[in-house]
């Protein structure tokens, strides 16, 4: 288990994230800025990996963010994102070994808590993991940015309304609810 590098783009970084959802069109050039914008703040971004050392290719990858809270005395609370293990590495122990990391990285940063979202099916998983269901996860799709061309973020996303729609008109909406 090691730290997220810059030349991980060519060890499968994206191919193994998109075993867990819609990755895009994401450039090198875009991959590096985005891997420089976090190395900017180190105490929030801790992304971990698991190599397989014959291939050379990353077989198991998650994040922790470190969220600085004003609540509780400004403690820090972990948000877990993007876990996923290659389907030709499963079942060998390497999201429990990512999982241990990751809360060892959590509490190196001194978080009071770590929170996780999941799919139902992997709930046992996080359970063996030492978590537990707590409350529930709302969430609200906004239009990507206009370097997206302004249609919705995360296109695997379940939705009701046409495929023809941006999305736009929706969040748009329920943020005027809010404000109501």
């Amino acid at each position: 288990v090691r730290y997220l590098s810059l030349d991980d783009f060519n060890k499968g970084y994206l191919p193994l994230l998109e075993q867990l959802t819609v990755v895009g069109n994401l450039s090198e050039q875009r991959f590096t800025e985005v891997f420089k914008q976090r190395e900017l703040q180190p105490d929030a971004y801790r992304t971990l990996v698991i190599e397989h050392v014959p291939s050379q290719q990353l077989v198991a990858t998650g994040t922790l963010l470190v969220e600085a809270k004003f609540v509780r005395e400004g403690t820090n609370v972990g948000h877990i994102e993007d876990i996923v293990v290659d389907s030709a590495h499963r079942g060998r122990g390497l999201a429990k070994r990512l999982m241990s990391a990751l809360g060892e990285e959590a509490q190196a940063t001194q978080c009071r808590k770590v929170i996780l979202d999941c799919a139902e099916r992997n709930i046992g998983f996080y359970e063996k993991c030492g978590y537990k269901a707590f409350e529930r996860q709302m969430r609200l799709d906004l239009p990507c940015s206009a370097r997206d061309g302004g249609g919705p973020c995360d296109t695997a996303a379940p939705t009701k309304r046409s495929s023809a729609d941006t999305g736009t008109e929706a969040a748009q909406e329920s943020i005027k609810r809010c404000k109501a």
